[in-house]
C-alpha cells in the first residue's frame, strides 16, 4: 500500500494498517518534518482513539492546559466564561495541542515500523488489474494494491484521478501561531473575541508563551493576503484594547505565525478504482468546526477498520469506507458553516443577536451547543453502516 501525504490522516493510516501486517510506504513531499504548527483542539472521538492507539501519554506530553474559555466582545464585555471540564462531562476531555506536537506523536509512533521517503509525491498512475504502477516524483516505481491520498487540502492527485471533487472557498483568512513572550495572562484560560467578520483568540500555553489564532473574513486570494498579512492583522483589531494591540504588534513582528485561506472539500465520492482519500484531501470541515484532526484519525481507523474485515476484496472496503463516511462529513461541515454563521456574524445585527442569546444560555443549552455537535452515534463509533 501507498499513502501520499504524511499528515495526521496519513501516519494514522500507516500506523495501523502496518499493524495489520500490510507493507505500508508514507511519502511526503516535505524535506522533514517539524514540530512547527497552529494550535488545534483534539476532542471526542479523536482523543478516544489516540487512547486505543497507546498514545496517550505521549499525547497529553505534548498538549498544553486547557481549562476556561471566556467569550468576549470587542469592549472585553464578558458574553460567556465556560469551564472545559464542566463541557467534557458527556465525552472525553478535549486536549488542546499543536498540529505539530500531534504530528510529532504520531510520526514517532511509526518512523522505525513504516519507510517513509520525504521529497517525494505521485507523477503518475497506471491502473492494472490487479495493482497500480505508481511512478514517483525521482523516477522511480513501485506497485500498489491501494493508494490511500492524504495530501491535504489543496491535492494535485485529487485534481487529476478524482471527479466531481470541488474545493469551496471559505472567504476566510486563518493567521495563527505562538509568540514567546513573558505575558500576564493566566495560563490555561482563553480569551476568545467576537465580532462582524472576524474572531481573535488568545491561548496563553506557558508562562513565556502565547497562542493567537484569528480568522478574519476575506474574499482575496491567498498570496496576496499572505504578503499582507501583518497590516490586515494589526488594521482588523486596531479598535480593541491597547494590550491586545500590543500583543498583535509583538505577535506580527517576532511570533511565528501561519497564514492560509480556508476551504472545503466536497466529495462525492472519496473513492476512484484503487485510488481513495484520506482526511483534509477529502472532506475539510474547515477549523470551524473544531473536528478536523479528530475526522482525519477516525476515516484513518474507519478505513483501516473495513480493511481488516476483507483484506481480499479492497473495493468492497473502500466503497464502505465511503458510505460510512459521506454522512460523517455532511455532519461535519454543516456544524462549520453554522460556526461560522454564529462565531464570525456577518453584520452587526447577527452579532447582536447571537451575543443576546449566547449570553442568556444555561449550562445544559451550553452543552448542547458547544458539546452535542462533536460526538457521533454509536453505530458510527463501531464502524457500522446503516
Amino acid at each position: 500500500m501507498l499513502i501520499s501525504g504524511g499528515g495526521i490522516a496519513g501516519l494514522t493510516a500507516a500506523k495501523l494498517l502496518s499493524a495489520q501486517g500490510h507493507q505500508v510506504t508514507l511519502i511526503d513531499k516535505a524535506p522533514a518534518f517539524s514540530k512547527a504548527g497552529f494550535l488545534l483542539s483534539l476532542k471526542s472521538f479523536g482523543v478516544r482513539i489516540m487512547d486505543e492507539l497507546g498514545l496517550t501519554g505521549n499525547l497529553l506530553r505534548e498538549s498544553s492546559p486547557s481549562e476556561y474559555a471566556t467569550f468576549l466582545e470587542a469592549n472585553d464585555q464578558v458574553i460567556q466564561h465556560i469551564s472545559y471540564e464542566k463541557m467534557s462531562r458527556n465525552t472525553e476531555r478535549s486536549v488542546l495541542i499543536s498540529r505539530g506536537g500531534l504530528h510529532h506523536v504520531l510520526f514517532e509512533d511509526i518512523k522505525d515500523t513504516v519507510p517513509v521517503r520525504f521529497q517525494t509525491t505521485i507523477h503518475r498512475l497506471v491502473r492494472h488489474e490487479e495493482a497500480t504502477l505508481v511512478t514517483l516524483s525521482d523516477g522511480s516505481e513501485l506497485m500498489a494494491d491501494l493508494v490511500i491520498v492524504a495530501e491535504g487540502l489543496r491535492s494535485p492527485t485529487r485534481e487529476r484521478y478524482f471527479e466531481g471533487c470541488k474545493l469551496e472557498d471559505f472567504s476566510t483568512l486563518y493567521m495563527g501561531g505562538k509568540l514567546k513572550y513573558a505575558h500576564g495572562y493566566t495560563v490555561g484560560s482563553f480569551k476568545i473575541y467576537m465580532d462582524v467578520h472576524k474572531m481573535l483568540s488568545i491561548y496563553p500555553i506557558g508562562p513565556d508563551e502565547i497562542a493567537i489564532q484569528c480568522y478574519i473574513h476575506h474574499q482575496g486570494e491567498l498570496p496576496a493576503a499572505g504578503l499582507n498579512a501583518t497590516e490586515l492583522l494589526e488594521r482588523s483589531f486596531q479598535e480593541y484594547s491597547q494590550d491586545v494591540q500590543d500583543l498583535l504588534h509583538r505577535f506580527a513582528a517576532n511570533g511565528l505565525m501561519f497564514v492560509d485561506k480556508m476551504g472545503m472539500v466536497s466529495a462525492p465520492n472519496l473513492v476512484s478504482g484503487p485510488l481513495v482519500l484520506l482526511g483534509d484531501v477529502g472532506y475539510c470541515p474547515t477549523a470551524l468546526s473544531g473536528m478536523g484532526a479528530s475526522m482525519s484519525i477516525y476515516g484513518a481507523k474507519a478505513l483501516a477498520h473495513f480493511v481488516g474485515q476483507t483484506p481480499g476484496d479492497l473495493p468492497l472496503a473502500c466503497n464502505n469506507y465511503n458510505t460510512l463516511m459521506q454522512p460523517i462529513i455532511e455532519k461535519f461541515q454543516g456544524n462549520a458553516k453554522r460556526n461560522a454563521a454564529a462565531f464570525i456574524p456577518a453584520s452587526t445585527g447577527q452579532l447582536d443577536q447571537f451575543v443576546r442569546s449566547f449570553r442568556a444560555a444555561s449550562d445544559a443549552e451550553l452543552q448542547k451547543i458547544m458539546t452535542d455537535p462533536i460526538l457521533l452515534t454509536e453505530e458510527q463509533l463501531r464502524f457500522q453502516i446503516s
